[in-house]
């Protein structure tokens, strides 16, 4: 657009007046050629004025829509990747919360637990199911806690769950109750796999190490006298719970010892007399026995809690002499063997497995005893002081010895 006073070409059309002489610009014709990508673009105000960068900018921009060229597009900017977990550990434990294999096998030992309902499963009995879920979330919430994970309910578990025995002596749970399911069936191997995952990491954590849970116990002194007649004595009684405890009926009853035999004469009236009669063979009472099963100790009701007090008898008789135990510790050892006597004297019967239980469970009582009379505390443990080599050695005493004698 030229000026019609001085005829100087002004560089932008939307100017009202000559830059050079201030003449009055004609009137801006309609931009009908312009596209409405040009018309989208966010205008200036006239009142503001029009810089070069501003100018330049446009006259590139009309450039390259008459020439049918597009301004090339900066590329958007790539999405910045997410901060990925810093976890470098076994892949297999990027997923189990707190990257823990104690988690994950304590859930193998839950499944096995829920598996044990089945009744063509064993189980370890109610007592052994309640410490194991008790223990279980108890080593969770320490590994989630420890991991920097924990969730709410974490807050709620006692402090005293958390201390580095717990975790220990789940372990020691865990083996124990595994050998109840020895055996051939398809639970003991998915217990052992959980039993596994947990011993192995517990063990470097808690137990082994200068600042682990075995610090405070002496386990060679179980092979000392007294101490080794009672782990002999808890060695039998785990032997007796796998002999014959008697027999059983196919419901678990115990066979009835007066059963009547066919054929038998009988005192009193005719009509108590046994008739001879063809019977199924599958007739248990009436076939001497048929049909019945022999049950080993495992098969008695609650035979964990034997297992659980005897194992209690040799950790506390395992504890080192530099360790002080609280007063009531003492009488712990005793309770153990009471309770054992008890279980066995209620199911007790004439068979080899009781026998030999009540015989191994005397050898443990021997140790029980003495503790709970104050003869085999960690005093009686330490080796006695000679008060003789206590003395210094003073060379005078040599002489005035050698001058008495001369």
């Amino acid at each position: 657009m030229q000026c019609p006073e001085c005829g100087e070409s002004a560089a932008d059309v939307r100017l009202m007046y000559c830059e050079q002489c201030g003449a009055k610009m004609p009137a801006r014709p309609a931009d009908a050629t312009r596209p409405s990508a040009r018309n989208s673009r966010p205008s200036r105000p006239a009142s503001e004025p029009a810089y070069a960068s501003e100018l330049m900018e446009e006259e590139e921009e009309d450039r390259r829509e008459r020439t049918g060229t597009r301004r090339p597009v900066a590329p958007a900017a790539a999405a910045e990747p997410e901060d990925e977990d810093p976890y470098t550990g076994p892949r297999w434990l990027k997923d189990v919360p707190g990257h823990s294999q104690s988690v994950l096998g304590v859930g193998l030992v839950a499944f096995s637990l829920v598996l044990s309902i089945l009744p063509f499963f064993p189980n370890v009995g109610v007592l052994g199911s309640t410490l194991t879920l008790v223990g279980g979330v108890a080593l969770v919430a320490r590994e989630l806690r420890r991991g920097g994970e924990a969730p709410g309910w974490v807050d709620h578990v006692p402090l005293v769950l958390m201390r580095p025995e717990v975790p220990a002596a789940y372990t020691l749970l865990l083996a124990a109750l595994t050998l109840k399911l020895a055996g051939p069936n398809l639970l003991l191997p998915l217990w052992l796999a959980g039993a596994l995952l947990v011993g192995v990491e517990q063990y470097k954590q808690v137990i082994a190490g200068p600042d682990g849970v075995s610090r405070q116990f002496d386990v060679r002194s179980l092979l000392r006298f007294p101490r080794v007649v009672a782990l002999a004595g808890v060695a039998v009684c785990l032997v007796a719970l796998y002999l014959p405890w008697g027999r059983t009926l196919a419901d678990g009853s115990p066979v009835p010892d007066n059963a009547p035999v066919p054929g038998s004469v009988q005192a009193g009236p005719p009509e108590l007399r046994v008739i001879p009669s063809n019977r199924p063979a599958d007739d248990s009472l009436y076939s001497a026995g048929g049909g019945s099963v022999t049950r080993s100790g495992w098969d008695v009701p609650v035979s964990e809690l034997p297992l659980l007090a005897l194992l209690a008898l040799l950790v506390i008789a395992a504890l080192h002499p530099e360790v002080e135990p609280p007063a009531f510790l003492r009488w712990v050892p005793l309770g153990a063997v009471s309770v054992s006597l008890l279980w066995a004297l209620a199911s007790v019967r004439l068979a080899v497995g009781p026998f030999a239980f009540l015989f191994g469970l005397g050898a443990a009582g021997f140790l029980a005893v003495r503790q709970a009379l104050g003869r085999d505390g960690p005093d009686a443990r330490l080796p006695p002081e000679d008060d003789a080599y206590d003395d210094a050695y003073d060379p005078a005493q040599d002489g005035e010895t050698e001058r008495d004698t001369g």
